[in-house]
């Protein structure tokens, strides 16, 4: 798969050198034709949704780990399938950012290929030399298509200007003008002008020449949003079997039913430390449902049930108007008799919308948690002690998780404790998707050490990282 605008070239001595002609026609088959895919679906969309263009390396990454990722999105062609069928099992990404262009090159290799060649210092600086060289001159292209039409422009102005003069002098021969010393040197001068790019526009002509840029840069952006509306033609999330949710049904009822006999116990005893059961049924359906989410791991909970209970708090403290009876306004444009302060629909509003670009920025996502700042900035009696018994929850529902998680042979939890970002060369956190079965590369210790340079701590035989 491909992101518009690409190409793609595999070497034919590759293969040529399969051992059926059925994966040869195949790979020369993937060669041919590759799919446009958007950022995030497909094997190059995906690489390049993941791609850091501020860093300047190769991410390794293995296909068959890729495969059996159900976070992965795949389209319809199958292309990550068909090309571990043929053999190639790794393959790398460069990230380019030239001028306005930004772009991704790929270099695949077979599966049993010798990892220490390909992480060695020299190899990762020949790929990285040819992706920058690659990137140069897809950057260049627009410039040189716009130069190329501008050129054009230019020529068939002169033109035009030769013709109006030639129109204006009709009753004259052709003879007579191309003997005329003057009229040439007029003619001349017209062309000289209409292909001189110095010339200089008044400002009205500067500002059409922008406004029509402007309504063309507009058009192109409503015409791709209204594109976008027809999907991807991607598949949907894989089922799970229905031992796999027996399991999960069983794993969420007694995590459940724990959470909720705590707070019903803590709101007994001090209405200071009260807070809501109920928050943490969308946390269980990640862990439980979607385990290898990293939107459910450990660091992402306690980090964004603190980041969305401080927004709350904050934004609690702004004066809340109120309406004629004194209670706070809900309309949306109903300011009270008030004369300051903010309606409370209004700073609902605004807590949510922070506690969800916070998590963004802070790469602490965790999409439950944002209920915590809308809770907190709307109801007075949530308050500091509410922190207590939400991290003392949150200790429960990780560790009964933990407990129950690992007692299935397919499931893995937690992935990472306090990864530090969303993974480095290889995206370790990748390391613990859960895979079934025997494949031809298998994501091993080994494997996973050669491709991220560093150490991986895992645990379980091969069929369970």
């Amino acid at each position: 798969s491909r992101v518009e605008p690409g190409g793609h070239w595999m070497d034919p001595s590759f293969a040529n050198s399969l051992l059926s002609e059925e994966l040869t026609e195949m790979a020369f088959e993937l060669n041919r034709f590759a799919r446009d895919c958007p950022p995030g679906a497909g094997l190059a969309g995906n690489l390049f949704k993941n791609a850091d263009f501020n860093k300047r390396r190769v991410t390794w990454r293995q296909i068959q780990e890729m495969l059996n990722d159900p976070f992965v999105q795949r389209n319809s062609g199958q292309r990550m399938k068909r090309l571990h069928k043929i053999g190639i099992g790794l393959v790398g990404s460069v990230p380019f950012s030239f001028q306005d262009e930004n772009g991704l090159v790929c270099f695949f290799s077979r599966h049993n290929a010798d990892l220490t060649l390909l992480r060695s210092s020299m190899n990762e600086g020949f790929l990285i030399g040819s992706t920058d060289l690659i990137g140069s001159q897809i950057a260049i292209r627009k410039n040189r298509e716009a130069c190329a039409a501008m050129r054009r422009e230019m020529f068939i102005e002169a033109i035009k200007k030769v013709k109006r003069e030639l129109l204006n002098n009709r009753g004259r021969s052709f003879g007579d003008l191309a003997t005329n010393r003057s009229t040439l040197d007029f003619l001349a001068k017209q062309r000289r002008e209409a292909q001189d790019p110095l010339e200089q526009d008044d400002m009205a002509t500067r500002f059409k020449k922008k406004v029509i840029k402007l309504g063309k840069k507009v058009f192109k952006r409503i015409n791709n949003s209204r594109k976008k509306w027809k999907g991807t033609k991607l598949e949907g999330p894989p089922r799970q079997s229905f031992g796999e949710s027996a399991f999960v049904a069983f794993g969420v009822f007694f995590t459940m039913l724990t959470v909720l006999k705590v707070a019903n116990s803590i709101n007994a005893a001090d209405k200071n430390y009260k807070f809501d059961g109920a928050w943490y049924s969308s946390t269980l359906c990640i862990i439980f449902a979607l385990t290898p989410a990293p939107v459910g791991q450990p660091r992402q909970i306690f980090a964004a049930h603190l980041w969305n209970i401080l927004v709350g708090l904050a934004l609690r403290q702004i004066p809340t108007s109120t309406g004629l009876e004194g209670f706070p306004t809900q309309d949306f444009m109903d300011w009270g008799s008030a004369s300051y302060g903010l309606p409370l629909i209004w700073k609902q509003a605004l807590a949510v919308a922070f506690g969800v670009a916070g998590q963004a920025k802070l790469g602490i996502l965790h999409p439950p948690a944002t209920g915590l700042s809308y809770a907190f900035v709307k109801d007075d009696y949530y308050s500091w002690g509410t922190i207590l018994t939400v991290y003392l929850a949150d200790v429960i529902v990780v560790a009964m998780s933990m407990i129950i998680l690992n007692l299935s042979e397919a499931k893995q939890y937690p992935l990472y404790w306090l990864g530090l970002e969303w993974g480095d060369a290889g995206r370790c956190w990748y390391t613990g998707v859960q895979t079934r079965g025997q494949h031809d590369a298998p994501l091993t210790n080994a494997v996973s050490n050669k491709l991220t340079g560093r150490t991986v701590s895992m645990e379980g035989d091969d069929r369970n990282v």
